[in-house]
Formats: structure tokens, C-alpha cells, sequence
């Protein structure tokens, strides 16, 4: 009997880990690596390492084939938006497609793209991003549709990786031999569908999209329920404080950050019952510019105006009854900061916390 209790504890605990926490921050990953404006390229080796400083559980990477075969990571058919000439740094006049050009060209005739000359590497082959991942403690997500790249995770990762895919033959072949994560892209498909389909797979399971206006809290709470999780996929500002808002559970962003855990924040503001009133601003900027920063900001607000995040992203505020806001950013070399601006109406703000981070 003791042998069953014990069977069973580990196997709901196995279960657990695989559900989505509602009540907590939701779990960033970082899209196509961490990458910072024009310093650490996208996909790269780079981008893995810096994810691992700000303390990002997971980066996305986008699988490719070169013409003879070999399994690189590059997000566009073309290079020429991400790399340049390795010979002079110059920008690639021709378009250069990753399917028709052999792995030797693309090793030693370009770069990637990057004003740090250290950082302008050869494009990262599959396995080099996952021994990345393995020596920096980070979960590889692989967008992918190539079978074969999967195999190539299970050896390398075993089931510490994530398929995902709109492909649903691809994510059912990759679940016949792996018990990694599978984040399918349903499309259109409604909540209840995208469970009954996902279902007969077994294992730790959840949908993402990039669709926006798709993915509200209704949706959410059904793949909760069913223990699936839901992944908001580069959801543009304002949109990411929504998907935080109704509680999805992995947030795939170029931007966001809110790995606070285990972190002391160089600054904080806080303050409570601060009344805006119309046309006026609230807002607090690091006492410091910081190479590396991330800011978090959360209040519960009554009224309309917005908030703008870094001077840059903007974030309409509107509600007649208490609604709480959530957002994190992280940045490179400025000081980061928030304004609240009040709308006609005013605004007032409840239990308002920000900290800022050095990373």
C-alpha cells in the first residue's frame, strides 16, 4: 500500500509541475533568444547567454535546413536582414536563402549582425544553440516543422525541450518518442476543440497563438481547467499586459521580463491612493542608467489615461470598477521608467509598486 500512495504522490506531483500556476507571474520565455536592438543578434549562442542573466527559464529558436542538409537556426527564409558580410561588415544586396545555400557558404561567408564586432558570429547550428541551452540551464523551445530536429533534441536535451509547432502531425510524431512539452498553434480552432484535440497525446500540453483577440480570459480559464497550458506569442504592447491580465501562463516576448525571484531590486516607488487628475502625469524614473534593466510595475487603478513604459510603450487604462495592471520590461543602456497620465476622468492609483532591476 505504501508503495501505491508513494507511486501516486509522485505521479501527481509529476502533474502539478506540468499545470499552470494561476495565481502567480506568468513564465517569460525569450523569443528567438534574449536579444537587445542591434548588440546581441536573434538566435544566437549570444542571445542564450544573456537570457540566462536575466534569468529567462526558456528561449524560442527557429529551425532551418541549409541546401545539403544541416540544421541551423535562423527565423527568416533569408539571411540578409540578420547577417552581413563577414568579409567587410557590409550589408547582403542579394537575398541569400538558408533552403538553397550550402552550410559552408553560410559558415564562412557571413555574419551575424551585431555593432559589437565579438558578437558577429557564423550562423549557430541546432546543436551548438542546445548545448547553449544545456551549459546555461535554459528549457530550448523549437519552432520547428522538421522532424528530424526534434530527434536531434530528444538526444541532446532528453525531454527538457519544447515542440512547437502549427503542425499538428509534427507535434503527434514528436510525442510517439519524446515526453517533452507540446505547444500546438490551433489557429482558429475554440478552446474546447484545441483540448479535445491535444488530449489523446498524453503528457505536458498547452496551445500558443499570436492571435491577440483570440486568446481572452474565457479560452485561457478552459485550457486551465483541462491542465494545459496557454502561451501568448509576441503579443505586441498593449496587448501583453492583457495576456497577463487574464492569466496565461507562458508570455513569449521580445520585451517583457518579470523574473523576480530570488532578485533584490536596485530601486523601488511605491504609493497608495494617488489621484491623477485630468491631463496630469504620476511617474518615477531609476535613479541610474543601467546597461542591463528591467522594470516592473503594478498598481489597481479606477479611471482612464495611460501608462508609457521607457518613454516608448504606451498602455491605455479604463475601467470603472478596481482593475489591477501588471507589466514588466527590460532594457538596454537607459534608466528605465513609467508615467501615468490621467484622462479626462482622472485616475486614481491603489497600492502602486515599481521596481526597477539591474540585471
Amino acid at each position: 500500500m505504501k508503495r501505491i500512495l508513494f507511486a501516486f504522490s509522485a505521479l501527481a506531483a509529476l502533474v502539478s509541475a506540468c499545470r499552470p500556476a494561476a495565481d502567480e507571474f506568468p513564465t517569460v520565455y525569450a523569443h528567438r533568444g534574449c536579444h537587445l536592438e542591434n548588440l546581441i543578434p536573434e538566435n544566437s549562442v549570444t542571445g542564450i547567454e544573456v537570457a540566462a542573466r536575466f534569468g529567462y527559464p526558456a528561449i524560442e529558436m527557429d529551425v532551418k535546413y541549409t541546401l545539403d542538409s544541416v540544421l541551423v537556426i535562423m527565423h527568416d527564409g533569408t539571411i540578409n536582414r540578420t547577417m552581413r558580410n563577414a568579409s567587410d561588415y557590409s550589408e547582403i544586396e542579394t537575398p541569400v536563402r538558408v533552403t538553397e545555400t550550402s552550410f559552408e557558404d553560410l559558415r564562412t561567408k557571413y555574419v551575424l549582425a551585431s555593432e559589437n564586432p565579438s558578437l558577429r558570429l557564423p550562423i549557430p547550428t541546432l546543436v551548438e544553440m542546445l548545448e547553449a541551452c544545456k551549459r546555461c540551464g535554459i528549457h530550448p523551445v523549437l519552432h520547428s516543422q522538421i522532424p528530424a530536429s526534434y530527434e536531434v533534441a530528444q538526444e541532446y536535451m532528453g525531454d527538457d525541450w519544447t515542440c512547437f509547432t502549427h503542425v499538428f502531425d509534427c507535434v503527434a510524431y514528436a510525442r510517439s518518442f519524446s515526453n517533452c512539452k507540446i505547444l500546438w498553434d490551433p489557429d482558429r480552432t475554440s478552446a474546447a476543440k484545441c483540448v479535445e484535440k491535444l488530449q489523446p497525446l498524453g503528457g505536458c500540453l498547452g496551445m500558443s497563438t499570436m492571435k491577440y483577440n483570440m486568446l481572452d480570459s474565457a479560452y485561457i480559464a478552459t485550457m486551465h481547467a483541462a491542465g494545459m497550458h496557454t502561451q501568448s506569442s509576441i503579443f505586441p504592447v498593449p496587448h501583453d499586459a492583457d495576456a497577463i491580465r487574464d492569466k496565461a501562463d507562458i508570455i513569449l516576448s521580445d520585451f517583457c521580463w518579470l523574473q523576480t525571484e530570488g532578485r533584490k531590486p536596485m530601486a523601488q516607488k511605491k504609493a497608495r491612493k494617488v489621484a491623477v487628475e485630468a491631463g496630469e502625469t504620476y511617474g518615477f524614473t531609476c535613479p541610474e542608467r543601467l546597461e542591463y534593466g528591467a522594470l516592473v510595475l503594478e498598481f489597481n487603478f479606477v479611471g482612464e489615461g495611460e501608462v508609457t513604459v521607457d518613454g516608448e510603450a504606451h498602455y491605455p487604462l479604463s475601467s470603472e470598477t478596481e482593475q489591477s495592471f501588471l507589466v514588466g520590461y527590460r532594457s538596454l543602456r537607459l534608466a528605465p521608467s513609467f508615467e501615468v497620465k490621467a484622462g479626462e476622468k482622472g485616475l486614481v492609483l491603489k497600492g502602486l509598486r515599481a521596481r526597477f532591476y539591474r540585471i
